[in-house]
């Protein structure tokens, strides 16, 4: 089985989209991921929703059984009713609500969102239990759909909302760790800062400032491209490189025995790929343990996963050497 994967597509034009999309065919994948940061934040939410259907519309098209995910950017109202239309229209499956596809020889199981949101809200983490939820000033208050989320709005009570996917929910998904491979936007911690697919890099407030008509805390983290900029504008923050990835799955994945992970979100380390102890990987050479950064199409990167009784390998491919 061969999946093709794309992630974090952000601002890239739609136009790249169904250049991966027939670069992937090409290479006869037999499904498609999605795997977070799908589209991008307009200035509407009907402009983000048609921007977004004018990405699934393309992938749809191919005609291929494809898995999608929210990351980081997508928020409640611009991703949910989207996909609800196209996954009745294409063969698509919203991961939301179907986290786990079981082949003959390897369970894919999904993980969706992210432990850090820029603007969406899809959040993965390990506080309380998986669901929809508004906040109020009373706490937290858990919804079913949409409709009724979009009442609580006309209400008055909205002062955010949510879709949450407790981590441990894995503890049921994954039956069989040496068969699984876990989809999730987001990677486990490592601590090697020249091969990890983990590493980031970002700045941070040194001290509390004010930022235009914005309140900046100290420890307050800035994506690379923006922190660079507010350093040159004098502000208090300082450029820094780690491995940046989730811990508390760290250890959830070392618990579960999983050893095969496809994942996004740091652009800096896409199309890394290596095994449980940071040693890199041969493309298309099946393996027992793969953690990959498979995809940044914003920066005109995409993969492709192959899965062969229970092993895996990958193979990276660039928008721009295909051309």
């Amino acid at each position: 089985m061969k999946y093709g994967i794309i992630s974090d597509i952000h601002r890239i034009p739609v136009s790249s989209v169904e250049i991966a999309k027939d670069m992937l065919m090409e290479q006869g994948v037999d499904k498609l991921i999605l795997n977070g940061d799908v589209g991008d934040r307009k200035e509407s939410i009907p402009a983000s929703q048609n921007h977004l259907g004018s990405i699934l519309t393309i992938v749809g098209e191919s005609g291929l059984e494809t898995f999608v995910q929210p990351g980081s950017h997508e928020t409640l109202l611009a991703f949910g009713p989207v996909i609800d239309h196209f996954s009745d229209t294409y063969p698509m499956i919203d991961t939301t609500k179907d986290p786990k596809s079981e082949q003959p020889d390897h369970d894919l199981v999904f993980l969706l969102g992210s432990d850090f949101l820029c603007g969406g809200e899809y959040e993965m983490g390990n506080e309380i239990p998986s669901g929809r939820y508004i906040k109020t000033e009373k706490g937290l208050l858990q919804f079913e759909t949409l409709d009724q989320y979009m009442h609580a709005i006309q209400q008055g009570y909205r002062q955010g909302a949510m879709q949450y996917a407790n981590m441990q929910d894995l503890r049921d998904l994954v039956t069989d760790p040496d068969k699984t491979v876990v989809v999730c936007h987001v990677p486990r911690k490592f601590d090697n800062l020249e091969t990890a697919v983990d590493v980031a890099e970002f700045g941070e407030a040194t001290e509390d400032f004010k930022l235009g008509e914005q309140e900046i805390q100290k420890s307050s983290i800035f994506p690379g491209p923006v922190a660079e900029q507010v350093i040159q504008a004098g502000y208090p923050v300082t450029l820094k490189r780690e491995n940046r990835g989730n811990e508390e799955l760290r250890d959830l994945y070392t618990e579960l025995g999983i050893t095969k992970a496809v994942t996004g979100h740091f652009h800096e380390s896409f199309h890394r790929a290596h095994d449980l102890n940071c040693n890199p990987l041969p493309q298309r050479q099946l393996t027992d343990e793969l953690f990959w950064n498979a995809s940044c199409l914003d920066l005109g990167a995409i993969g492709i996963l192959t899965v062969e009784d229970n092993k895996v390998a990958y193979e990276n491919l660039k928008l721009h050497e295909h051309l």
